[in-house]
């Protein structure tokens, strides 16, 4: 699933086969190394960008950047950098935080994200120079989690339910397009990678790795593994 925005000769399109971005046929994600795309693609030009289907600034910002596009400063401070990396930023307050209750898309599934993106991506291009968004916490990180069991010792969570993974990482997450198992801890990082392994030789899906986690599709055959109903 594709839809593109034009931003004057620039171009943005946003593809939800992707899991990072795209510039001149070389794709870039956030990988093992903990590496972030910001930083991968920090001397790129171009005017066209192939990016995830979502509002998350870890790959909408660079996109921008890439492309000649202004957006307000804050969006370069390090620390918003690199929360995608530090759950711990999404326990206070921030103004990060407010664009996620404006234009989050994590709880959409894809074919409901153009709305939101096309307005998100308004909202940067339109507030360049004053950035009108006061310090909240995540509207999510308020509401309770809901657990529905547990695979090889790890919870399960409902993904569309609380935000259990900024609380703690740790665990199997049921997003609505995809299952993310992490953990918030470096030592544990080897326990993730051998889960994925497992899961990947039990349903024949591939998964994307980064950091601590790692992304598998949300297929029936993996939730059915899981005991987890759709």
């Amino acid at each position: 699933m594709q839809f593109e925005i034009e931003l004057g000769s620039k171009h943005l399109i946003f593809d939800s086969d992707l899991h990072g971005l795209k510039v001149n046929g070389l794709e870039y994600v956030s990988g093992k190394d903990g590496v972030l795309i910001y930083d991968q693609v920090r001397d790129l030009q171009s005017k066209e960008v192939e990016l995830q289907m979502s509002t998350n600034t870890s790959t909408l910002i660079p996109a921008l950047r890439i492309l000649g596009i202004s957006y307000n400063s804050y969006f370069d401070e390090r620390p918003v950098v690199e929360s995608q990396n530090n759950i711990t930023f999404y326990w206070n307050p921030s103004r990060l935080a407010a664009f996620y209750n404006l234009f989050s898309t994590d709880e959409l599934e894809y074919k409901d994200r153009e709305p939101i993106i096309r307005r998100a991506v308004d909202f940067l291009c339109s507030n360049a120079d004053s950035l009108p968004l006061q310090e909240e916490l995540l509207a999510r990180m308020l509401e309770p989690c809901k657990l529905l069991g547990f695979y090889q010792g790890f919870p399960i969570f409902d993904g569309s339910v609380g935000f259990a993974k900024l609380q703690s990482r740790l665990g199997i997450h049921i997003d609505p397009e995809e299952v993310m198992v992490s953990t918030p801890l470096d030592q544990y990082e080897s326990d993730v990678y051998e889960l994925a392994e497992l899961l990947r030789k039990e349903t024949g899906l591939s998964y994307s790795k980064k950091k601590n986690r790692v992304n598998f599709p949300k297929a029936p055959k993996l939730l059915k593994l899981l005991g987890v109903k759709e």
